[in-house]
């Protein structure tokens, strides 16, 4: 089995990332609210990577260019998915939901500037953080803990089998990553719908009054 195979793989899995992309956006429409503004961004990030790791594969794009670039939707995704879990266990006001939202982006840029080559690190920090507070958290968001903490099963699961030096077993660790596609993608699905229900509170208010 020859490399051809995994850019196959590859190019499955930014398939996969851009249509459960686009099919949130169709369903939750325009980024007005917090909540579907940090969803969007984290599906974003994930598709971005993906595109770029195919397109890397068929020589569409630069290998140094690549390794640079990726740092960007690698950390950008890990910090949204952390500051949901802050949004998600914190009680916080819809003013303060938008001021934290641009917060991930704006850390994002700088550790893409200055710190680039320790994306891998910054990625796998701010997950385990993620699961760590949704570990303490007793009674809440029980939905979205089993969501996250599968995701981060998988994702270790796929770093276990990367650290294996054969390549059946790299290939493998690479399957996951359409589990790990798919919990996240659940896990953000969960946001639009509690956007969703915000949306219709506020309307529901404004009706009344």
């Amino acid at each position: 089995m020859d490399s051809s195979f995994l850019t196959g793989l590859h190019i499955s899995l930014a398939l996969f990332g851009c249509f459960l992309f686009i099919k949130m956006i169709v369903q939750f429409g325009l980024p007005n609210h917090p909540l579907r503004f940090i969803s969007y961004m984290v599906g974003l990030s994930v598709a971005v990577y993906f595109v770029g790791l195919a397109a890397t594969d068929l020589n569409l794009l630069s290998p140094w260019i690549w390794m640079k670039w990726r740092a960007l939707p690698m950390v950008a995704g890990s910090l949204f998915l952390l500051f949901q879990i802050i949004m998600l266990l914190g009680s916080f006001s819809f003013i303060q939901q938008k001021v934290v939202s641009r917060l991930p982006l704006m850390a994002a840029l700088l550790c893409f500037a200055f710190f680039a080559d320790y994306a891998d690190h910054f990625m796998s920090w701010f997950l385990g953080i993620g699961g760590l507070f949704l570990l303490v958290s007793v009674k809440k968001a029980r939905y979205q803990k089993r969501l996250y903490l599968k995701m981060l099963l998988m994702f270790l699961i796929h770093l276990g089998f990367n650290y294996v030096n054969y390549y059946w077993a790299y290939l493998i660790g690479q399957l996951f990553l359409f589990l790990i596609i798919f919990y996240v993608f659940l896990f953000e699905h969960s946001f639009g719908v509690s956007a969703m229900v915000d949306d219709f509170r506020e309307s529901l208010e404004g009706d009344i009054k």
